[in-house]
């Protein structure tokens, strides 16, 4: 991987942990406000607050990064069917972008994830 991909990468992993922290963090700690705004049960956006939350702490560990990244897909598609079987299709972009980034992430990182070193650190 070139020096300008390991920049690019770690930029999107960046982000993305600002991102899932941001939003699993208010949903860890406070569901009951989020009740009023979505029509799931607070056990049920307890776990997607854990899920997020700890998904975007594995973005930044190397090793973890690509099954955080799968992890947190499986969010984004919940997303994106959320937003459809509310008829909310202004905000679909968002959740399709942040897929594609956390796909991103794991063609990235899939080497890493594999336990695969680069031919020189074999030596």
């Amino acid at each position: 991987m070139s020096k300008g991909q390991k920049i690019a990468m770690w930029i999107i992993s960046g982000l993305l942990t600002a991102l899932f922290l941001f939003a699993g963090l208010p949903k860890l700690l406070t569901p009951a406000k989020m009740l009023s705004q979505w029509p799931y049960a607070p056990w049920f956006l307890t776990v997607v607050g854990v899920c997020e939350t700890l998904g975007a702490i594995g973005l930044l560990i190397p090793r973890l990064a690509a099954l955080a990244a799968a992890g947190l897909c499986g969010i984004m598609i919940g997303a994106v069917y959320t937003l459809v079987s509310h008829h909310m299709m202004k905000e679909l972009p968002f959740p399709i972008v942040t897929f594609c980034l956390l796909m991103l992430v794991i063609f990235l990182r899939r080497k890493e994830a594999a336990g695969v070193q680069p031919a020189a650190a074999k030596a």
